[in-house]
Formats: C-alpha cells, structure tokens, sequence
C-alpha cells in the first residue's frame, strides 16, 4: 500500500503541470469524448456526487458546468494534481466542486453519502486486488440504487488511433494494461456489490454504468 501510494504521488507530481495534454486527444472526434457523455448522463438536479481519483477535476469540471445544481466532491491521492483542480475550479468561476485530498482506499464519507461515484481514468493504475478495494470503498458510500460511472482505457479501431493509444500507453501507463482492457467488468462489478448496466465506446475509452444493488436485492 505505502509502494503504491509513493509511485502514484511521484508519478503524478511529474505529470501535473501537463496532465491535461492527455485531453487533446479527445479534439480527433468531440462527439466520442467520454466526459461529455458522462455530463449528459447525469441530470441537472440537487445531486451529491463523488469523483474518485478526481486528479486534475477534467470530468468533474465538465459536469459541474453542464449540470449546476449537483454538488460534487473530488478526491485525490496527489496534492499535485488536486492543486492544478483548485486552480481550474477557480478560474473558470466554478462553484459546485469542493476537491480534498483522500485515499480512495479509506474514505472518511458516511455509508450510503452520495448519489452518484464516478472514476474517471484511474482504475488501470491498481492492481486488480487494489481496484476491487476501492469499488467496495465506492460501494459503501453510495446509496442504494445509486449511479457508477467509470470512465477507463479501452480497445481502438483503426490503425492511427491504435498506434497514438499504444505510444501513450507503453510511455505512460503501468504494464498490466494489457490484462486491464480484457477485464469482465460485470462479472467484476457484481462481486463488489454493483449491478452492471452498460458499456458504451467512446474514443480510446469506455463509459460504463453501474447501480449498487439494495441489500435486498
């Protein structure tokens, strides 16, 4: 735990200053960007929604602009990339995010806190026990019936796309990527506690969708 906690603050204070290059990518077709899809999924209604592994708040950010009335918290692991958050929160005048730096591993929230979770590129840098600690901590603290959305790395068409996706992952990414894109998802979230409702394909990504299942269910 301490390992992993020391390469994701390491990792991450080299990379913030231009994490948020990764973003262009998605400028090669608007229409498939992932976090996008993830704000119109989400209604624009009093809302408690938590971003694990928020890092630099792009997911956040663009839900929080589409959707005022949420009240979304983020957390993260780096001080770095939460400080570059603050930064872009305050800037663009936003005020429905409040960003604290927290091991998903160990929320501090109450069980059953919010409506919705959403992971958005974070869950390929654990190991597959880790993630499954981690859903379990996003288990508890959601409500029943409530909403998971994960946003992660998948599989692209395409020979261009397919090279751009496997530069950045062989540079950037840890070496497990390759068992990471052929998880099963359903079967995965329905041992955490998660009733699997869909993957849909966006570009060099995917959105899944999750209810957690009531304890009578």
């Amino acid at each position: 735990m301490f390992n992993y906690e020391k390469r994701i603050k390491l990792k991450f204070k080299m990379l913030a200053a231009f994490y948020d290059l990764f973003d262009l990518a998605f400028l090669l077709d608007k229409k498939r960007n992932p976090r996008y899809a993830l704000a119109r999924k989400i209604p624009d209604e009093a809302l408690r929604i938590l971003d694990v592994c928020s890092g630099t708040a792009n997911s956040s950010i663009v839900v929080a602009q589409a959707n005022v009335r949420n009240e979304i918290i983020c957390i993260d692991l780096s001080p770095d990339m939460t400080a570059v958050a603050h930064s872009k929160a305050r800037k663009r005048n936003i005020r429905n995010i409040f960003i604290q730096p927290m091991n998903a591993i160990d929320m501090s929230f109450r069980d059953g806190e919010f409506d919705i979770v959403t992971i958005s590129f974070a869950l390929h840098e654990m190991d597959y026990e880790m993630m499954l600690k981690v859903l379990r901590q996003t288990c508890r603290v959601l409500k029943d019936g409530g909403k998971l959305y994960i946003i992660d790395y998948d599989r692209e068409d395409g020979w261009f796309k397919k090279l751009l996706l496997s530069m950045h992952l062989k540079t950037f990414e840890r070496k497990h990527m390759a068992q990471f894109l052929k998880y099963d998802w359903a079967k995965t979230l329905k041992d955490v506690g998660f009733q699997f409702i869909s993957s849909e394909k966006y570009l060099f990504s995917k959105l899944i969708t999750a209810t957690k299942r009531s304890i009578n269910s």
